[in-house]
């Protein structure tokens, strides 16, 4: 886009230039003298015989210009005394002057020097573009040169090329950024523990944040404080390897002094480790005065330096204050290095340089090696395949006919997949892999990408990959897999929601009461298995993304609760399950919710063989003979149809006092009844009274 920019600006000032050269031409051609004959001599009256007398020109026009008039006079002939301009203000003025050889000659001069100065400037296609500035800037001077001169036109040809060279100059240049993010961690040591005192409630997250040496001492107490522990301590902590790779083992290295700053590892059954081995070790770090562990934040590197902030990386690439510390290693071999970069001179021998500082800044000056060996020999060995991005038997959701995935090589290497089990040279799909030895990624692997085609619903899909080590290589020294990496995708069926509740409305006793919505699913990934999500708000309105669900307390199965306690009121809640390949099911269920603070109520009491009482809702009721004040589980049962029909046995002159209470639990206060019956013989006088036979 600049280049075309620039091209377009460089026309417009070729083309007003020309316009500029015309309007000059023009100006030059008016400001032409014009000189007419002196005054005639009298007439002579005296005309020899034979000619014709000649009148004078009346206009005292030019002869033979043709401007304001006749022709007059012949053509053929000119007074010497009369300057004649034959194209006043026309456009051979400007051209008058030019040369093409001087036109040819300046851009050829302009193009050699601002070339030059384009290829010493460097940018993109600078040569080629300054060439051109100077080539235009040129030949616009020689345009101009017959108009205004050499010097003049000079100077406005090499603001023309200056002008074009800074527009359509671009230099591009590309910087490797690496950008680390790491967990934030206090200051070093404890200056600022008393800070946290300051405040009403100091609490160890509070105290911990000020440094790393400050600590809570009397926690729990009146007298609870944030203090620097230990300011005194000048000790660094001592550095102690504890562990390596199975088949491998370490050893003191006497050559660095002491010895106990360094070790060397080995493989047991020979020299060096072979290249691109994922080589691991495991040290602790103590206090050097006590021996106790001691939480250290460590560094590594290659390059032995003089301090710590100046070492490369952090140990694991975390830098936490740990008291066990593991690294792990991926290296080529010299023949991979030389191959690739010969300058590198590499002989397969590594030592690596190890700090590790406290809480108060006190870190080993004496650097902790770690020295080791590659194999020097030519490689040999067949890339490995040591994981995926996403594991093998993986579902996918219903439907989807292909995968993306990244396959992770233990060296660069170029690698293909195929739907059956093939040699690598006859395999279909290609991977996009990482080729170069410094494209490892920060699991000390080189990513292949890849998109795997041709899924199938319900049935297990299966891929075969195979790679092919030192792109850089001959095709004979190259090392390829003979046995295939197998790699399966599950394709599946839609997930079901196939039961959702709470199917009906709930009540309870309290101002809020608790609610277990319930789902059951079923297909989908594992018969069903899956996680739900559910959504409220208060308008009962439907979620607006994805992201506005919540997962339910009780899943990862195929049937899921969650409990909510509400108010009374009408309710809708929003469903979704998603299993491990990605079906998603949506549903809803609406309820309402009651509070039911009232006991039991009786409507209705009569005699039909026995005692008869009717409640207003489901309710357990008892009675007593001697008064209101027992529970209604403790007095007598009366035996119930439906929970709301009571009935026990009719006996005359017999007092039955009655407490009702409903599944909530909701009964009369203590020492009340909720109604109090006596049967009597004067069946007239209780009618009178009840309607019902009886008295109560």
């Amino acid at each position: 886009m600049i280049k075309l920019n620039g091209m377009f600006i460089i026309l417009n000032l070729v083309v007003s230039m020309f316009a500029v050269s015309f309007l000059m031409g023009m100006v030059i051609g008016q400001d032409t003298e014009i000189v007419t004959a002196p005054d005639p001599e009298p007439e002579d009256t005296n005309v020899p015989p034979g000619r014709d007398e000649v009148s004078p020109d009346p206009s005292n026009k030019i002869p033979s210009t043709g401007i304001g008039g006749g022709t007059g006079g012949d053509p053929t002939k000119h007074d010497p005394n009369v300057h004649v301009d034959t194209d006043p203000g026309g456009t051979n003025t400007i051209f008058h002057g030019i040369g093409i050889q001087a036109v040819i000659q300046k851009g050829t001069i302009g193009a050699g020097i601002f070339g030059t100065i384009g290829a010493l400037a460097g940018g993109d296609d600078g040569a080629q573009w300054g060439a051109l500035a100077g080539g235009v800037g040129g030949a616009v001077a020689g345009l101009l040169e017959g108009a205004i001169g050499q010097g003049p036109a000079i100077v406005v040809g090499f603001g023309v090329a200056t002008a074009i060279f800074l527009l359509t100059y671009f230099k591009k240049t590309e910087e490797v950024v690496e950008f680390i993010c790491l967990p934030w961690q206090a200051p070093i040591g404890g200056g600022d523990c008393q800070v946290c005192n300051e405040f009403e409630h100091c609490s160890e997250y509070m105290c911990k944040s000020l440094g790393q040496a400050c600590e809570i001492i009397n926690p729990g107490t009146e007298d609870q404080k944030c203090v620097w522990v230990n300011p005194n301590d000048v000790n660094s902590p001592i550095i102690k390897m504890v562990e390596v790779n199975e088949d491998h083992s370490f050893i003191p290295d006497t050559s660095i002094r002491p010895p106990a700053t360094g070790v060397k590892i080995k493989p047991d059954s020979r020299e060096c480790v072979k290249a691109f081995f994922p080589l691991e070790f495991t040290f602790v770090t103590r206090d050097s005065a006590s021996g106790v562990g001691e939480p250290s934040q460590c560094k590594i590197g290659y390059n032995l330096t003089r301090g710590f902030e100046e070492m490369e990386f952090f140990v694991a690439g975390d830098n936490l204050f740990k008291y066990n510390h593991t690294e792990k290693l991926s290296l080529p071999g010299p023949a991979h290095l030389n191959a690739v970069n010969p300058e590198l001179k590499n002989d397969g021998d590594y030592t690596l340089f190890i700090r590790c500082q406290d809480a108060n800044g006190n870190f080993n000056q004496d650097a902790y090696s770690v020295s080791f060996c590659v194999e020097k020999g030519p490689d040999t060995t067949p890339p490995l395949i040591v994981d995926t991005n996403v594991p093998s038997g993986n579902p996918v959701k219903f439907n989807q006919t292909s995968f993306d995935l990244e396959v992770y090589v233990n060296e660069p290497s170029e690698c293909k997949w195929s739907r059956e089990d093939r040699e690598y040279e006859d395999m279909e799909h290609e991977m996009e892999c990482a080729s170069d030895l410094f494209e490892m990624n920060n699991q000390q692997v080189y990513p292949c990408e890849t998109t795997l085609t041709g899924l199938e619903d319900r049935k297990e899909n299966k891929y075969y990959f195979k790679c092919k080590d030192q792109p850089w290589a001959q095709p004979g020294d190259r090392n390829v897999n003979k046995q295939s990496y197998l790699y399966t995708v599950i394709g599946t069926q839609p997930l079901n929601i196939v039961d959702i509740g709470p199917k009906e409305d709930i009540f309870g006793a309290t101002d809020t009461i608790p609610v277990f919505l319930e789902v059951t699913t079923d297909n989908g990934h594992d018969n069903g298995e899956a996680l739900c999500y559910y959504y409220h708000d208060e308008d009962n309105n439907e979620p607006s993304g994805e992201e506005d669900y919540l997962l339910f307390l009780d899943t990862k199965s195929n049937v899921h609760s969650q409990r909510q306690d509400l108010v009374e009121g009408d309710y809708k809640y929003f469903i979704k399950c998603v299993d491990l390949g990605g079906n998603a099911a949506y549903d809803s269920v609406e309820f309402k919710v009651e509070t039911d603070r009232e006991a039991p109520l009786i409507v209705r009491v009569y005699r039909e063989s026995e005692l008869k009482i009717i409640t207003n809702e489901n309710a357990e009721c008892g009675y007593s003979n001697s008064d209101c004040n027992f529970e209604v589980e403790t007095g007598i049962e009366m035996d119930t149809l439906d929970f709301q029909i009571h009935t026990t046995e009719w006996i005359l002159n017999r007092n039955y006092y009655v407490r009702c209470k409903d599944k909530h639990n909701n009964q009369p206060n203590p020492n009340t009844c909720s109604i109090i019956v006596r049967p009597s013989l004067n069946t007239e006088a209780v009618e009178e009274v009840s309607g019902f036979g009886f008295s109560f």
